[in-house]
């Protein structure tokens, strides 16, 4: 599991992993390259923040959701053997 913001700022987000119990690792890049390929998705008509994929060994997407769902994500792993 990752996680990308491309949104807040550093205190927020650490505010926010801390607040939710988060233990997978967290990347910050709220950088024009991030935002731009966010804004990507709002052309589509989709929101892009936050959206969850399971993305197995082999680099197939083999689950995709909006929000982070503390449960969904452990069930997801668990059905990748992790």
């Amino acid at each position: 599991m990752l996680g990308v913001n491309t949104a807040d700022d550093r205190k927020i987000a650490l505010e926010y992993l801390k607040a939710n119990e988060v233990t997978f690792p967290n990347i910050l890049d709220t950088s024009d390259t991030a935002n731009r390929a966010v804004s990507q998705y709002e052309t589509l008509g989709m929101s892009a923040v936050p959206m969850t994929y399971v993305i197995n060994r082999e680099g197939k997407v083999v689950d995709a959701w909006y929000g982070y769902e503390k449960d969904r994500t452990q069930r997801a792993l668990k059905k990748l053997g992790l």
